[in-house]
């Protein structure tokens, strides 16, 4: 029996939590809100889901006091992906931390945790010489609430995105950096400059219905090596854009690889899916802090249901 306990009782917390009650060997704690998250982290649970935020300094206390409690940790905050990224003293804490209580911690979700960094490696293992990425995701933004969407930066003035992108209030999606981090260090590429764009997209009404977000990674000869384009927009398919997620891998010396999904992976029940299949490969992964890189591809475990049972 695993004890899987979840912080966050959101979107993505319910999904999670609905996704893992099919399975008899697991038993829930939660999903518990912002007012009674020890009820979650003090648990000592074989598994602690942190379905919070975004940021890794905002999650930061609750993995620290869920790792105390001698409890693995799975965390959807995309900076958590890659934290050396963010802010390595932290990132070795936390690390640290983990070794000692011989407990692992992964933050991953579908974007970062799979489309940008898991799959590209998969892909990457198969590909032979690459010499250049390029991820591409479209999205539909309708179904988010309304934390997400005011990170996204929807329903407001051009004025107001502007303003709000400066003093970070709006991130647009986060997390391809990590990702960017993530399949650089597994594969021992050098990154010397991150370019990043974040632009708004304005409806009749003159408030912003989406953007488009664009990442490109160089090396240290200035050759872009990774480019990750994201398109969200509310009512994706009024834009005529199809939803999709495309990767296209650039090979030396032979064709290049296209691989496409459709109509993509949603947002919402991917990253369902990405979490509640990751708490077998959690549990299962050397202490410390870990990234998809490190760890087996995450797949559906048995349900367990004995045969007959409701």
């Amino acid at each position: 029996m695993i004890h899987v306990a979840i912080a966050g009782d959101g979107q993505l917390g319910r999904g999670v939590a609905d996704a893992l009650s099919v399975r008899a060997d697991v038993r829930l704690t939660g999903p518990v809100g912002s007012d009674r998250l020890p009820v979650a982290l003090d648990s000592g649970a074989d598994v602690v889901i942190v379905a919070t935020t975004t940021r890794l300094v905002d999650v930061a206390p609750a993995i620290r006091a869920a790792v105390g409690a001698g409890s693995n940790v799975l965390v959807s905050a995309e900076e958590c992906a890659h934290p050396w990224s963010v802010d390595a003293g932290l990132a070795d804490e936390l690390d640290s931390l983990a070794r000692e209580r011989g407990v692992s911690i992964l933050g991953a979700g579908l974007n970062p945790g799979f489309v940008f960094d898991a799959l590209v490696l998969t892909l990457l293992g198969a590909a032979g010489a690459v010499s250049r990425i390029e991820v591409e995701r479209r999205v539909e933004l309708g179904g988010f609430g309304p934390a997400v969407a005011g990170r996204l930066g929807l329903g407001v003035t051009e004025r107001q995105f502007r303003e709000r992108l400066a003093d970070g209030r709006i991130l647009g999606h986060a997390g391809f950096p990590q990702s960017i981090a993530v399949v650089a260090a597994a594969t021992g590429r050098l990154v010397d400059d991150v370019e990043a764009r974040l632009e708004p997209v304005v409806g009749p009404d003159g408030l912003t219905t989406g953007i488009d977000q664009h990442y490109i990674a160089r090396g240290p000869d200035g050759a872009e090596w990774y480019s990750a384009h994201f398109v969200g927009r509310v009512d994706l398919a009024a834009h005529g854009i199809p939803s999709g997620d495309r990767i296209r891998l650039e090979r030396v010396g032979d064709g290049d690889l296209d691989c496409s999904l459709s109509p993509g992976l949603g947002s919402q029940a991917g990253s369902r899916a990405l979490i509640s299949n990751s708490v077998d490969r959690v549990v299962a992964a050397r202490p410390g802090w870990v990234t998809v890189a490190d760890l087996p591809p995450a797949f559906p475990a048995p349900a367990l249901v004995p045969q007959g049972a409701p």
